[in-house]
């Protein structure tokens, strides 16, 4: 698939071609709210989530405007992402683990329909046990897992945090047994 083939799939209803400024804000309207959840997964801190979320889009642009092509713009923006939260937690040594708050905001942010009072105590309680499991992961594996969640394929992952297929397959196959092997006790 060549960069243009990877752009080629962002068009208005009517096949019209976007310019690659429209496809650029499309991406954003669509990708975002994905962006910003990896993010703040990653940090925990949602005012850095939300500043690293909107530079991303922007280098995006900056990138376009500089004649530099993107053959993969999805796993492009969540490699960029990637980077800059690992450099943000890098520089802020963020370590510590969302409060009550901040977990239920990220909750929250995730919840696309409104269930009924039954469902949302079973998704608390389940939410709670992925938040355990996923905060006791090493950070390559919690990264791998994130990144499954939002779509990504192996060769994908790989690419976004530089790492080999096989890697992100281990990291991947150890991220499941250790969540599986905790939601059991």
């Amino acid at each position: 698939m060549t960069a243009e083939d990877a752009w080629a799939q962002y068009t208005v209803s009517n096949d019209t071609p976007l310019t690659r400024e429209e496809q650029v804000t499309q991406l954003f309207e669509s990708m975002r709210d994905s962006v910003y959840r990896y993010v703040l997964t990653l940090l925990r801190e949602p005012a850095a989530a939300e500043e690293i979320t909107q530079e991303v889009f922007l280098r995006l642009v900056r990138q376009h405007r500089a004649g530099r092509s993107v053959k993969n713009p999805r796993a492009w923006i969540f490699r960029v992402a990637h980077n800059m939260a690992v450099d943000e937690a890098r520089t802020r040594k963020f370590r510590r683990s969302l409060d009550e708050k901040e977990w239920l905001e990220l909750e929250e942010s995730r919840r696309d329909t409104a269930p009924g009072p039954e469902e949302s105590a079973a998704e608390a309680q389940q939410t709670r046990r992925w938040h355990v499991g996923l905060t006791s992961l090493p950070e390559q594996q919690r990264a791998c897992l994130l990144l499954r969640s939002e779509g990504f394929r192996y060769r994908e992952i790989a690419e976004i945090l530089g790492v080999t297929i096989s890697t992100v397959a281990e990291s991947l196959r150890r991220a499941i047994r250790r969540m599986m092997k905790d939601s059991d006790a």
